[in-house]
């Protein structure tokens, strides 16, 4: 079953990672009698839509229905237990941990001009784990990896179709910060001990383990739900974008996470830039990943027992080249092929590999990651 799962992921392209689907795949249907009703928060599958006007882009694959889990994690409950306000923000993250549906909506809401024409939606969709991988009282990583399972034409279940996906790590007031100022281009910037004083800083990676945006702010924790807001930080242009959207190169944008009984809402307020300073348009996301059960995620669970230790030394590459310099500079591809297509090969290669030969596949990663690092003009 590895095999085939490799074999699916080598010939698929980052954008397919999310399969889109048609609102009709997850959602009731409320009549079009014009009333305007309340409706469950669990039953509507997407909060952002102007879908009467737009159509939203990404196709009609329609994915298994999981059933929503109404149970609040333990690590949720704690919150409320504790008094540490650090044990507090600890227990937040960790109660991203689990198994969930999640949903992507990013709507355009205005532009800097009079005429600007607002872009069609995104929406898309997966069924995905986080996993604790680390645990510190300082710092926390959380893998997530896709599970998705399709219906064909005829109604018959495809899949398992398996994906790593991107890792969040937190580090607990961390004084050097990751920026992007340009395209395929990453700096680190040291902050006072005072701003980073009682901040997480929260650095995304993309699928591959390189590098995508950081930044930090302070957990508020409520009766009912803990919220960390980031500061402004600058990162990529989203994979979702980068093939159609030729007029900004970067993003300015402040997430929010909000952690809740029922699972865990990442919104995102990003403002698009042409360097160097020349503002396009606003975008407003909302990344919602609600808590399921009875869903088959043991192949998520498999692959990462089977490339954890492979995964783990590229995660471990690019730490010691963050530690010895002050920017890195990616190229695009090598052999006409990007960073994520090498290490997904060689995961596969590793979790095949005799314990001889697993020994020898752990100094690829440092050697692949050397292959597309350049020097900054």
């Amino acid at each position: 079953m590895f095999q085939k799962l490799i074999s699916h992921c080598a010939h698929v392209a980052v954008s397919l990672i999310l399969i889109s689907c048609a609102q009709k795949s997850m959602e009731k249907s409320y009549g079009n009698d014009g009333e305007i009703k309340k409706i469950p928060q669990t039953e509507a599958f997407w909060l952002l839509d102007r879908y009467q006007k737009q159509k939203p882009r990404g196709g009609t694959t329609i994915g298994v229905q999981p059933k929503i889990d109404k149970t609040p994690k333990n690590s949720f409950l704690r919150i409320a237990e504790t008094s540490s306000k650090k044990q507090k923000d600890r227990l937040a993250i960790l109660s991203m941990v689990g198994e969930y549906r999640a949903t992507f909506e990013f709507t355009e809401v205005f532009g800097g001009i009079l005429n600007y024409e607002l872009d069609r939606p995104y929406q898309s969709w997966g069924t995905e784990i986080v996993y604790p991988v680390v645990e510190d009282e300082n710092f926390i990583s959380l893998q997530h990896i896709l599970v998705m399972y399709i219906k064909d034409k005829n109604g018959e279940t495809q899949g398992p179709y398996v994906q790593k996906h991107w890792r969040q790590d937190w580090k607990f007031q961390d004084t050097t910060i990751m920026d992007h100022p340009k395209y395929k281009t990453w700096t680190f910037e040291n902050i006072s001990k005072k701003e980073a004083k009682g901040t997480w800083a929260q650095k995304v990676f993309q699928v591959d383990d390189s590098p995508r945006y950081e930044s930090y702010g302070k957990w508020i924790h409520e009766k009912g739900a803990s919220r960390w807001i980031s500061h402004t930080t600058r990162r990529p242009v989203p994979r979702r974008e980068h093939t159609i959207r030729k007029d900004y190169d970067h993003l300015k944008g402040i997430n929010k996470i909000t952690i809740l009984s029922w699972g865990w809402v990442m919104e995102e307020i990003n403002d698009k830039i042409q360097s160097p300073n020349q503002y396009i348009g606003t975008e407003y996301g909302v990344a919602r990943y609600q808590s399921i059960k009875g869903y088959n995620f043991k192949p998520a669970y498999e692959y990462w027992q089977e490339t954890a230790t492979y995964w783990k030394a590229v995660a471990q590459s690019w730490e010691s080249k963050f530690s010895k310099k002050k920017k890195i500079c990616l190229r695009k591809s090598v052999e006409k092929m990007p960073l994520f297509m090498f290490h997904f090969m060689e995961a596969g290669e590793y979790a095949k590999a005799t314990v001889k030969d697993k020994k020898l596949l752990l100094k690829k990663p440092l050697q692949t990651i050397n292959r597309f690092i350049k020097n900054c003009d």
